[in-house]
């Protein structure tokens, strides 16, 4: 509960079936993938309907709420992963040892392998000894909630956040607390402070502060340097951990406008946290990521009873993208490469190809966004007095195209997430027409 103190391009090719099913095809030309992903020829929308995954997505609403990889991302990434996991189990070190129980932070090549990765890639000088296998920031979320904080403590929230946090929080648990903020939009730490100080004196223990620092979701802002040095000192002197989830910190789509180094890059000590993630720059079925942390915190993580038990997290995955990561002769790492040549450059695409659409057809009618310099999302402001989760119900049931009201992201009622992610170029146009048409219909009363 919450607590309120004041109270296809380059990299393969698609073919349509008669039947209308898109079919997509990468690198090997004498197969199609696995994935069922489907093109609906009447609406001309993307589909993804299968039974092993988690969102299905019809034709019926072209829906900017689906936050995941795209099928083209996801087609790229399979291949890269196939190549990688051939290496593994071909490499000798590794038999018969993948299948056995895991080191509890994962294996030693993957730690060591991820540290020149996460190096390379955020100018983060990164040590494996830091480094901590996790399935994920979801589930580096969980594990650092059991191993830092109890049932009953409380968690602070930053706004607008990502709103299946408080969830996690909430099935541990965990009390939540929204953060105060300034109308600059960064933490007031002196109102925060007050209210901390109002729970500690009737016996709460406030343990954890959860911030999504870069390309934010759902904002698509980078904190700068000082507000990010404002939250390590406010941290440190309250012995709170700044739970940082930069699962977006190496999407970047150019220079970042603002200086906005890494959480870990202001401050190597226990109380920062950083929680990293293959799902957003690979692909979400790897559940494979990465915590940073101080060596206080990485042996407390040890002893969660769950490493105990079953051992490390992942232990295979572990192996095989500690392959995807290691250097080549002659060649950038296949990870790199997958980021670096395919997955950057896409969503930038993306990216430029909704604000576009945005320019044309929401920005006549007042709607205003920061122009994202990397991630997965566009945060619209619409105009005043539109109440953005009214204006969904409408809009998916009658201009069929749905998005994230803002309010659910702890944002005002008048925003908007749209995530670029998922759907073509073409089809982001479609769904802008269509919420525009919507927003007319709104505004028209």
């Amino acid at each position: 509960r919450e607590i309120n103190p004041a109270k296809m391009d380059s990299v393969g090719t698609r073919r349509c079936r008669p039947w209308g099913l898109r079919t997509w095809r990468v690198a090997a030309p004498h197969r199609a993938t696995r994935m069922s992903v489907a093109k609906s020829e009447a609406a001309a929308l993307t589909e993804q309907v299968s039974p092993v995954i988690q969102s299905q997505v019809d034709s019926s609403v072209l829906n900017f709420a689906i936050g995941q990889p795209g099928p083209e991302l996801l087609a790229s990434a399979y291949d890269m992963i196939k190549k990688a996991s051939a290496e593994a189990f071909e490499d000798n070190k590794n038999f018969p040892w993948i299948m056995q129980y895991g080191a509890e932070c994962g294996p030693a090549h993957y730690r060591e392998a991820l540290a020149g990765f996460y190096t390379r890639n955020s100018l983060c000088q990164t040590s494996p000894s830091e480094v901590i296998l996790t399935t994920g920031v979801s589930g580096g979320i969980q594990m650092m909630c059991s191993t830092l904080a109890s049932p009953g403590d409380v968690a602070i929230v930053d706004q607008p956040s990502y709103f299946l946090a408080r969830d996690i929080f909430a099935s541990l648990g965990l009390e939540t607390l929204k953060a105060p903020m300034t109308s600059s939009g960064s933490i007031d730490f002196a109102a925060l402070s007050a209210e901390v100080d109002a729970l500690e004196s009737v016996g709460k223990r406030v343990r954890l502060l959860y911030v999504v620092p870069v390309h934010g979701n759902p904002t698509a802002v980078c904190k700068t340097r000082e507000e990010k040095e404002a939250i390590v000192e406010w941290c440190e002197r309250r012995k709170v951990y700044a739970l940082c989830d930069e699962v977006y910190e190496l999407l970047n789509f150019g220079k970042r406008s603002v200086d906005s180094p890494p959480m870990r890059d202001l401050s190597r000590g226990q109380h920062v946290v950083s929680l990293g993630s293959f799902s957003k720059i690979c692909g979400p079925g790897l559940r494979l990521g990465w915590a940073l942390a101080s060596p206080e915190v990485v042996e407390r993580f040890k002893q969660n009873g769950v490493l105990s038990s079953g051992g490390g997290l992942n232990p295979l995955g572990g192996a095989i993208m500690a392959k995807a990561m290691e250097p080549r002769e002659g060649a950038e790492p296949l990870m790199d490469d997958l980021l670096l040549r395919n997955v950057c450059p896409t969503l930038s695409r993306k990216s430029r190809a909704l604000c576009a659409s945005i320019d044309r057809h929401l920005a006549p009618r007042g709607v205003t966004y920061a122009r994202p310099e990397g991630g997965y999302f566009v945060f619209l402001r619409l105009p005043e007095g539109v109440d953005a989760t009214e204006l969904l119900e409408t809009a998916r049931s009658e201009f069929q195209v749905g998005y994230t009201p803002g309010e659910r992201c702890l944002g005002p009622k008048n925003t908007a997430r749209l995530s670029f992610a998922f759907y073509s170029e073409e089809e982001m146009e479609l769904g802008v027409t269509r919420l525009a048409a919507a927003l007319d219909n709104y505004l028209a009363g």
